[in-house]
């Protein structure tokens, strides 16, 4: 009985002490998945970064000292963007996406502990008021039947009416969306029809295209 004891004893001592071969399961199990696992992160670290530079336009470049720490500061804010948790606040937030003037600016916003605090910070500046009152230039836009950036989509039904079709992109929650309007042009052969393409970010223009 001893002596089976002191045969078990010594054969986990051995266990223990063994190196597992690369060929083993074993190895394959703990020593690669640790190493796939770090593949992973590393690729997902990359594609983050690619797509800041991409936001940023720095792409295929070595970057200067403050490029790159405009690119960290971008890739901080996509994440604080990604953990916003319920609708009412991604809804508050992509709002007034598009007026806040930088990115600094969109951080400190984020930042802010509640909903509540975020809502007192915007009114402060005048962000997202429900009764809208146009500034003399978006007034005079809209009287002369253009558009500006940062115009709300109803100035912008005001000045060129209700758009021929509505995209929308990801959910309505964030406001992106492309207006298309058909609308006819004096040219040197008469009248042409001719396509134009309103962009909204937060219910705000942000850019427009001729196709």
């Amino acid at each position: 009985m001893k002596y089976l004891v002191v045969m078990l004893s010594l054969g986990l001592s051995a266990c223990a002490m063994l190196e597992r071969n690369p060929r083993s399961g074993y190895f394959y199990e703990e020593e690669s998945l640790g190493s796939t696992r770090s593949d992973l992160y590393e690729l997902r670290k990359q594609t983050v970064e690619t797509e800041a530079r991409e936001e940023l336009g720095l792409m295929g470049r070595a970057l200067s000292p403050e490029e790159r720490g405009g690119l960290e500061q971008r890739i901080r804010i996509n994440r604080m963007e990604a953990q916003i948790s319920t609708k009412r606040e991604k809804k508050q937030y992509y709002q007034i996406r598009s007026l806040l003037k930088n990115d600094r600016e969109r951080m400190y916003f984020l930042s802010l502990p509640t909903f509540e605090a975020r809502e007192r910070w915007a009114a402060n500046r005048g962000l997202g008021q429900k009764d809208e009152v146009y500034s003399e230039d978006m007034a005079k836009a809209i009287e002369s039947n253009d558009i500006a950036l940062g115009m709300t989509q109803k100035a912008v039904m005001e000045s060129w009416g209700d758009p021929d079709a509505v995209e929308v992109a990801g959910s309505q929650i964030y406001g992106f969306e492309r207006w298309k309007y058909n609308r006819y042009v004096s040219g040197n052969e008469g009248y042409q029809k001719e396509m134009r393409i309103v962009y909204f970010e937060g219910g705000r223009v942000v850019g427009w295209e001729r196709p």
